[in-house]
């Protein structure tokens, strides 16, 4: 079993680490002063808030439109695929604070939206329990 996780936790350990680089070039890169973040805020909480409900629904709606496809073979229960969706899905509230924060926006506006993309990737950390309960079409 331990080798079935290495997959799943070297993607998962892949996109949480992106959120991590997109953190660093904002720090690096010579950011826009005055720019019109705050026309943008609202849109893109909105949009982020509706991706963040989205990766947590996503894969329950998926397993079970696979639960009813007969024609699936997959012998992880498609547990990598709804893993992927979830985990880009997280990504994406950080690529919109991200935005933001090219934008000019301040660190008290840019850094909720990566808080809340690392706790939508941590609930998702893959474990032999969550791949065995997938697995068992729970």
């Amino acid at each position: 079993m331990k080798g079935s996780l290495l997959v799943p936790r070297i993607l998962w350990a892949a996109l949480f680490a992106s959120t991590l680089i997109y953190l660093v070039i904002l720090e690096v890169v010579q950011l826009q002063t005055g720019g019109s973040w705050q026309l943008l805020v609202y849109p893109l909480a909105f949009i982020a808030v509706t991706t963040a409900g989205a990766s947590l629904m996503a894969p329950r709606l998926m397993l079970r439109r696979r639960a009813s496809d007969a024609s699936a073979g997959s012998d992880d229960g498609g547990y990598l695929t709804t893993l992927i969706v979830a985990l880009a899905l997280a990504e994406s509230v950080a690529i919109f604070g991200l935005v933001l924060g090219f934008l000019g926006a301040p660190a008290t506006v840019v850094v909720p939206f990566f808080a809340v993309a690392w706790i939508l990737m941590m609930v998702r950390f893959p474990t032999k329990e969550r791949v065995d309960r997938q697995s068992a079409g729970r």
